[in-house]
C-alpha cells in the first residue's frame, strides 16, 4: 500500500464528485432581452476606422465644449489647478546607506541636482515660450480634456544653453494612422505595437506648411513622422493616458461620459436666457378686430411670407396711440419654470460626479456648505487629486528628472564623490526624488495646524511631511527659519513663539477634557444653527418662487 493511499485512509479523504455537467441557474435581467431592458442593445465598434472616427468626433465636440461652456472649462481647470498649481517641484532624496556614502556628501549632491534641474526648467520648452511648470499644466489639461497628452523629447543644441534636452508639446489630433497603412494590423489609431501589444512607435502627422488646417485629408505615411517609443533605456515619446480597460492604446476624455449632459444643460440655459431677453424687450402683438385694413407708412411688411405679417420697431420710452380696431396684447414669458434651478443643480451634480469632483468645486458655489460637509468634500476630492498627481509624476516628471540628470552627468555638470558607484550603476538611487505639489489648503487652519502639531509631537508625522502638505520644502524651510532666528538675535527681537514662555502652563486633565467637550458642543451647535439657517433660506426661496 502506497504512502498516498495510507494518508488518504488515515484522514478518510473521499473521492471528488464529477462536476462537468452544469446545473441550471437564475436568468440575469442584466443579460436578457425582456422587460424594460428589452430594447437596450449597446452599440459596439468592430472596425478600427470606426473607432478612430468616433474618437476624432468626440474630441472635436469636447474642444467646442471647453471653448464655449464655462462649466466644462471650470471642471477641467479645477482639477489642473489643484493637481499642478504652480508646478510639481522635485526634492532629491538620495539614500546614502545604499550607495555607501556619508550623509553630508549626499546633501551636497542633492543640492547640485536640484539647481541643475532649476536651470533646465527655464529652457525646457522647444519653442522657448513656456517654463517646465507651464508644460506640466498644459499636459494635465490635455490629459483631462483629450484623455491623453503627447510630448516629444528632442535634443537641440542652442547658444547660451548648457542643456540640449527640450520638450515639444503636440496636440493629440496629430496622432493618427496614415492613409496607406489603414489595413496594417499592428497600427492602432496611430500607435504601432508589437505582436504582443507593446507600443513600438507613434505616427505623428507632420505635413508641410500650408494655408489649410490639418484635417481628414488622406495623408500618406510620407507626411508622417514615425517616432520610436523607446530609444535605448530612455523614453523616445511621452504618450500618457489613464487606461480604463485592458488592451487600450488611446486615452478617453474625462468629459466623454457626461458630454451629452453638458450639451443639454448649455442649450437649456441658452434657451432660458433667450426667453428672458425676449421678455425684457417688451414685445407687443397688435390684433386687428376688423380684419385686414390699411396700414400706416411706418408699419413694415414681411413680403417673403405666404400670409402677410406686419411689424413696427418702437424706441425706448415711446407711447403709441392705436387706431380703431387695433387691440394690443402683451406677449409675456412664463419662463424660467419653478423647477429650473433644481433641474440645473441636478445636472451639475451629475457632471461633477463624472469628473470625480464635488459639486461645490465644479460650480464654485459654497453658499450651502457647512464646515463638516466642506471638510468631507475636501478630503474626498483630495484623494482624486493625489491619484492624478501620483500618476503624472510617475509617468512624466520622474522620467524627465532622470533624463536631465543623465545629461548633466555626461556633460560633467554633476560631480559624484570619489569612490561612489557609477551613475548608471546606481541610477535608481541617484535619481530618487520626492515631488511636491501645491498645498491642500485648510478650511479651519487653527484646528488642522493643531492636529499636525499633535501628530508631530506623538511621532505620527514628520515635520517634512507637514511642510510638504503645505507645498513647501523642508530644507528650504529650515534654512529660512535659521536665517530668521539669526536676524532676530542680531536685532534683539522676540516675535511670536520666541516671546512665549518656554513651558506651557499646566492644565488639569479633567479641566482639559471639559474644555474639549465644551469646544465640541459649541462646534456642533454652530453647525446645527448653520444647517437650520440654510433650511430656512431654502424654504423662503421656495415660497418666493411659488
Amino acid at each position: 500500500m502506497s504512502f498516498s493511499s495510507k494518508l488518504k485512509a488515515f484522514f478518510g479523504i473521499s473521492q471528488p464528485v464529477d462536476q462537468a455537467h452544469t446545473l441550471p441557474r437564475a436568468s440575469l435581467e442584466a443579460g436578457s432581452l425582456r422587460g424594460s431592458l428589452k430594447n437596450w442593445v449597446p452599440q459596439q465598434t468592430h472596425l478600427r476606422s470606426q473607432q478612430a472616427f468616433e474618437r476624432d468626433l468626440a474630441i472635436a465636440r469636447i474642444d467646442d465644449l471647453y471653448g464655449n461652456d464655462g462649466v466644462a472649462k471650470s471642471g477641467v481647470n479645477a482639477i489642473a489647478t489643484n493637481v499642478i498649481g504652480c508646478g510639481l517641484t522635485p526634492q532629491s532624496i538620495i539614500p546614502a546607506k545604499q550607495l555607501g556614502l556619508e550623509p553630508e556628501a549626499v546633501i551636497e549632491i542633492q543640492d547640485q541636482m536640484e539647481w541643475l534641474w532649476a536651470e533646465w526648467c527655464a529652457q525646457a520648452h522647444y519653442r522657448d515660450q513656456l517654463h517646465f511648470e507651464d508644460l506640466q499644466m498644459i499636459g494635465l489639461r490635455s490629459l483631462i480634456r483629450n484623455g491623453e497628452m503627447l510630448h516629444l523629447p528632442v535634443m537641440d543644441e542652442r547658444p547660451g544653453c548648457r542643456f540640449a534636452l527640450r520638450i515639444q508639446d503636440i496636440r493629440p489630433v496629430r496622432l493618427r494612422t496614415p492613409w496607406d497603412k489603414q489595413y496594417d494590423p499592428y497600427i492602432h489609431d496611430g500607435v504601432e505595437v508589437s505582436a504582443t501589444g507593446v507600443p513600438a512607435a507613434y505616427w505623428i502627422a507632420s505635413p508641410p506648411p500650408s494655408v489649410a488646417m490639418l484635417d481628414d485629408v488622406m495623408y500618406t505615411s510620407g507626411y508622417f513622422r514615425r517616432v520610436p517609443a523607446q530609444i535605448g533605456h530612455r523614453k523616445g515619446f511621452f504618450h500618457i493616458f489613464r487606461p480604463e480597460s485592458e488592451e487600450q492604446y488611446r486615452g478617453v476624455s474625462s468629459l466623454a461620459a457626461a458630454l451629452k449632459f453638458f450639451r443639454h444643460l448649455n442649450d437649456s440655459i441658452d434657451y432660458e436666457l433667450f426667453a428672458q431677453v425676449l421678455a425684457a424687450s417688451f414685445p407687443v402683438f397688435i390684433g386687428l378686430e376688423n380684419g385686414p385694413q390699411y396700414m400706416p407708412s411706418y408699419v413694415k411688411e414681411e413680403s417673403d411670407q405666404e400670409e402677410k405679417r406686419y411689424y413696427q420697431e418702437l424706441h425706448e420710452g415711446m407711447i403709441m396711440y392705436g387706431n380703431k380696431g387695433e387691440k394690443p396684447e402683451i406677449l409675456e414669458s412664463k419662463r424660467p419654470s419653478a423647477n429650473f434651478l433644481n433641474f440645473c443643480e441636478l445636472v451639475l451634480r451629475i457632471l461633477a460626479s463624472s469628473l470625480e469632483i464635488p459639486y461645490e468645486v465644479l460650480t464654485k458655489d459654497f453658499s450651502k456648505t457647512t464646515y463638516s460637509s466642506a471638510r468631507a468634500a475636501l478630503l474626498e476630492v483630495w484623494r482624486v487629486y493625489e491619484v492624478y498627481r501620483s500618476f503624472f509624476r510617475r509617468h512624466y516628471c520622474q522620467p524627465l528628472w532622470m533624463m536631465v540628470q543623465e545629461e548633466a552627468y555626461l556633460r560633467g555638470y554633476l560631480k559624484l564623490p570619489a569612490g561612489a558607484p557609477d551613475f548608471y550603476e546606481g541610477m535608481p538611487f541617484w535619481c530618487n526624488t520626492k515631488w511636491i505639489g501645491p498645498a491642500r489648503g485648510y478650511i479651519d487652519p487653527i484646528k488642522e495646524v493643531t492636529a499636525n502639531i499633535k501628530a508631530i509631537d506623538n511621532g505620527l508625522m514628520s515635520r517634512a511631511e507637514a511642510i510638504a502638505e503645505r507645498g513647501g520644502d523642508v530644507d528650504e524651510t529650515f534654512e529660512q527659519l535659521a536665517r530668521e532666528q539669526r536676524k532676530r538675535e542680531e536685532l534683539g527681537l522676540k516675535l511670536g513663539s520666541a516671546a512665549a514662555p518656554s513651558q506651557p502652563p499646566a492644565i488639569n486633565p479633567a479641566e482639559n477634557q471639559q474644555q474639549s467637550q465644551t469646544s465640541a458642543d459649541t462646534e456642533d451647535n454652530n453647525e446645527h444653527t448653520q444647517d437650520n439657517n440654510n433650511a430656512e433660506k431654502d424654504r423662503a426661496e421656495a415660497n418666493g418662487g411659488e
